[in-house]
């Protein structure tokens, strides 16, 4: 061989060094970099998809459990709401009142007291009726929905009748009290 073609092939073999060099730096690195952290980004999505899976076995029906719960949450509004809601409390009294054949002389914001997760809003209450229908009435305001509760209870009966009296007494209406 001569100078010349040893030359060129020389030339040949360094160009082609060159070309795989660059190939290899500016192609083949950065492409198999972007697949090792596609693989990884892959490998995790497929392990959170396994877990999810895995928790949504384990509560096959967490969207009935999810409405369960709040319908509790809103029968329990209604036991212990979170405003004092006097117009519904005042026509709750009449239509027990009504009911149950007693008449209320008076209603009368009596305050209120804070406690740890509720506050008592205290009202004081006269009324005359039978001696009976008093006594349904106060059972009918401890069976109501909203938590309701009858204290101080003064009943007197009335001279010259033998079943009319009147009561006094302070309701405790409850309601939550958020920290």
């Amino acid at each position: 061989m001569t100078s010349e073609q040893i030359g060129k092939i020389a030339a040949g073999a360094l160009f082609a060094g060159l070309f795989l060099y660059v190939y290899f730096v500016y192609f083949w690195l950065p492409v198999s970099k972007k697949i090792e952290e596609n693989t990884k980004a892959n490998a995790s999505m497929t392990s959170d998809i396994a877990r999810a899976k895995a928790q949504k076995a384990k509560c096959p029906d967490l969207e009935a459990t999810l409405a369960a719960l709040r319908l509790e949450k809103e029968a329990m509004q209604q036991r212990l709401p979170r405003e004092r809601q006097l117009p519904d409390l005042i026509k709750t009294l009449m239509s027990l009142s009504a009911k149950h054949r007693v008449n209320i002389q008076s209603i009368s914001p009596g305050g209120s007291s804070k406690g740890e997760y509720f506050m008592k809003a205290l009202y004081q209450i006269s009324l005359t009726g039978d001696y009976h229908a008093i006594g349904r009435f106060l059972t009918a305001l401890g069976l109501e929905v909203r938590i309701l509760n009858a204290e101080n209870l003064n009943l007197t009966g009335t001279p010259g009748s033998e079943t009319s009296a009147s009561a006094s007494f302070t309701l405790v209406a409850y309601q939550y009290s958020a920290q």
